[in-house]
């Protein structure tokens, strides 16, 4: 814009200069003949010359005017040029930040909602007086849409976990509480006329306090769920981690639990979580091979060189089909008489965390893989 400016000022510069140069480069040379030929006549008559060499000094002075504005053309022409030119440059300069101006503002506040702050709000007068500030206008009204319908669906998530929960928990809880009645109606059916059965009461009471013991873990669970403490990323061994919780369910499994990777991968992580995280697993895994099956292994497997795979293979009965994502949170469900149904859910949470992925799937060979995708660094939190 500035270079298209200033080529026709410098054409006119010139051209201005060659019409000056042309008006002053008039010669005197004819009316100095001209006086000449007067001052020849006068003397012939004998007349007085001294108007005529008046009239020469002035045509002299004249003619040294001329020949010093005729210098001083090239570079006054040049100042108005060059004036003109930082004028000009200035207006540029003033008219492209007014016309930037604006779209730096759009970028900043795309920028923002790129990030996830849809609170941005961009200033703009009102009414607009322009296109873009009319732009700008649109930009903060598509804003405040999409913070409304981002609060509406996280009101609507929260009211599907809940229903979730609720359906979960009047689930779980209904088969303790039937118990707990049958035992209060056995209890509730006794004669007068014969004595109590203490037989009865003593079976009774033992399903009363089994029941509420499980009402008791249940609730324990959930309490262990909603504390889960926050996220400590560090540099962490996989290897010397996974050996210490399978030697940890060693003692208790029905089967052996074996650790059969050599190789050992550094990641960052949050060590306290990834033993919570395996050990549910592993623990899983052991509860679910019967007494002369084949043992539980565990695996290293690395993917790329910005993940690891960590694969529990068990030989129970195995499962149906692919269970990830949020089937995994789904229900809050445990074939286990004493689960209470959070351990993948709490597993989940922790892989989500790390930024991986968890996934159970039938194994070819029979039993269940379940396989732990970590990122080998945490993920970048959003602002």
């Amino acid at each position: 814009m500035l270079v298209t400016g200033l080529v026709p000022l410098i054409l006119l510069g010139i051209l201005a200069q060659g019409a000056l140069e042309r008006v002053l480069s008039v010669s005197i040379a004819p009316v100095e003949q001209v006086l000449e030929d007067v001052a020849s006549e006068m003397e012939s008559r004998g007349l007085s010359q001294d108007a005529l060499r008046e009239a020469r000094l002035n045509l002299a002075q004249a003619e040294l005017a001329r020949r010093a504005l005729a210098r001083r053309v090239p570079a006054f022409i040049a100042g108005l040029v060059l004036v003109a030119a930082v004028l000009l440059a200035g207006a540029a300069v003033l008219l492209g930040r007014a016309l930037t101006r604006p779209i730096v503002t759009l970028t900043d506040g795309m920028w923002a909602y790129a990030r996830g702050d849809l609170g941005v709000r961009l200033p703009t007068p009102a009414p607009p007086r322009d296109e873009l500030q009319f732009l700008l206008a649109r930009f903060n009204h598509m804003g405040q849409e999409l913070l409304a319908q981002r609060d509406r669906l996280r009101a609507a998530e929260q009211i599907a976990a809940w229903q979730d929960v609720a359906r979960a928990l009047a689930h779980e809880l209904k088969n303790p509480l039937t118990a707990m009645k049958l035992s209060l109606a056995r209890l509730s059916r006794t004669d007068a006329s014969t004595s109590p059965d203490p037989t009865r009461i003593a079976e009774a009471v033992a399903l009363l306090q089994e029941e509420v013991d499980l009402l008791m873990r249940m609730t324990q669970s959930f309490s262990t769920f909603a504390r889960l403490p926050a996220a400590r990323f560090q540099p962490v061994a996989l290897k010397p981690l996974l050996a210490e919780v399978c030697a940890l369910y060693q003692g208790t499994s029905p089967v052996p639990v074996e650790l059969t990777s050599a190789e050992d991968i550094a990641l960052h992580a949050d060590p306290d979580g990834l033993r919570r995280l395996f050990g549910n697993l592993v623990k899983n895994a052991a509860e679910a091979s019967p007494p002369g099956a084949g043992p539980v292994r565990v695996r290293i497997e690395p993917r790329d060189a910005r993940a690891v795979r960590v694969v529990i293979h068990d030989r129970g009965p195995g499962i149906p089909h692919v269970v990830e994502g949020p089937a995994l949170t789904r229900g809050l469900f445990s074939t286990k008489p004493e689960g209470s149904g959070l351990g993948l859910p709490i597993a989940q949470k922790i892989v989500h965390e790390h930024g991986g992925v968890l996934r159970l799937e039938p194994a070819p060979e029979g039993g269940t893989l379940a396989l732990v995708d970590l990122p080998l660094s945490p993920p970048t939190p959003r602002a």
